[in-house]
């Protein structure tokens, strides 16, 4: 849904979000028999996950029965059950795809990205919402090599533009005041290295840190009482099914920590007086692994 949406759009994205609620319940009731572990798990993130955006869809929902609102209200009522239904739909399909990783059936396409195009589209959206939601409290910048360069890198398209929206969301939901930076570089040749860096406090800097590194209980992530865990787990464990690698640097006396990601490039395509010339192929794109 773009800008204010219709009522049709408002009822498809309910219809939406209770198919995939069912396709949940469903691959709960299958695994039941595994213990109370996964029944935990399931009940953990559904709660904290879930409340806060449907609270605010139900809270507004009822807020546009008085009849006594201005126009300019209910835009902004309906703007807002836009957005939590966009989040809602955002954190359901997130604890799908960790359900799928965690039984290894996850199926993960493989092909050609425009990385440019694809931190451009994340950078428009999240822009567009700061400015919306922040009044100028926080700003969020892009940085991409100034060369005519179009990158193109081994990976899924949809689940990479996930990984980059829950990273970034993530950092902007913990970035008070200040810049969150998207940065896009080459250091080798056959890697491209996209991250995303933010303040953040002390706190929330380790327990990300213990997810990327793997140096804590592999159920760390769905102990924290916000999505911070689920979006930095889903970036992790996505990222290396496409191939790359994902870390949190903190070097700056943990005040400010950057999320790293090194994907393989496929191919560089250099453009030179209006002509395309493929600078660098670097071959087939190998398949994913992600059993």
């Amino acid at each position: 849904m773009n800008g204010d949406p219709t009522y049709d759009e408002l009822i498809a994205a309910n219809k939406n979000l209770q198919q995939k609620l069912e396709w949940l319940e469903n691959d709960y009731r299958s695994h039941q028999g595994d213990g109370m572990r996964i029944k935990s798990r399931f009940l953990s993130n559904v709660s904290h996950e879930i409340r806060t955006p449907m609270n605010a869809i139900l809270g507004f929902s009822s807020l546009l029965q008085n009849e006594k609102l201005t126009q300019t209200e209910k835009e902004e009522y309906l703007y807002y059950i836009s957005h939590n239904s966009q989040a809602l739909l955002k954190v359901m399909d997130n604890i799908i795809d960790l359900t799928l990783l965690e039984s290894r059936s996850l199926k993960v396409n493989q092909e050609a990205v425009s990385i440019q195009d694809l931190i451009k589209e994340v950078f428009e959206y999240h822009n567009m919402e700061m400015t919306r939601i922040a009044g100028g409290r926080v700003a969020i910048l892009m940085s991409m090599p100034n060369n005519n360069d179009r990158i193109f890198v081994n990976a899924d398209s949809y689940r990479l533009r996930r990984v980059m929206d829950n990273l970034v969301s993530c950092a902007l939901r913990h970035q008070k005041r200040g810049v969150v930076e998207m940065k896009l570089e080459i250091p080798e040749n056959n890697r491209v290295v996209f991250s995303v860096g933010f303040e953040g406090n002390a706190l929330l800097i380790e327990r990300a840190k213990k997810i990327f590194e793997k140096n804590g209980s592999d159920d760390d992530w769905q102990n924290q009482l916000d999505n911070t865990g689920v979006a930095c787990k889903l970036a992790r464990d996505l990222t290396e099914a496409m191939g790359g690698t994902v870390y949190l640097d903190s070097s700056e006396g943990e005040k400010r920590a950057d999320i790293i990601i090194s994907l393989p490039v496929h191919s560089i395509e250099h453009e030179m007086n209006g002509a395309k010339m493929m600078k660098k192929d670097l071959g087939d794109i190998p398949a994913f692994n992600n059993n």
